[in-house]
């Protein structure tokens, strides 16, 4: 498996909960709050793609340097190399009681 972009469906199904968690731990680590994550393998263009969706981060360096360091960490803990993050950013919506009202 080495320097692996695309894995076999049965390899990537026994690793994605590992990879996914580990991805997780990190993002959360830098305080990136992560809302939604998704490991992509497609046997047809060889390639593994990673979508994270978030809600806060300090700024989009952030996100930049995140992804470059998961991405070696990944190949060396898992011999992995992800073709591509995709970061979607969804803001929590404050509800109408969360709003600080004048006295």
């Amino acid at each position: 498996m080495r320097n692996a972009t695309s894995l076999s469906a049965e390899l990537f199904n026994s690793i994605r909960n590992d990879v996914s968690s580990y991805i997780k731990s990190k993002l959360h680590d830098m305080e990136i709050d992560v809302i939604d994550m998704e490991l992509h393998n497609s046997s047809l263009t060889k390639t593994m793609r990673v979508y994270i969706t978030i809600s806060r981060t300090n700024n989009l360096k952030a996100l930049y340097l995140a992804e470059h360091m998961i991405c070696e960490e990944l190949h060396i803990k898992f011999s992995l190399r992800p073709q591509g993050f995709y970061w979607r950013y969804l803001p929590v919506q404050k509800s109408p009681d969360d709003t600080i009202h004048p006295v």
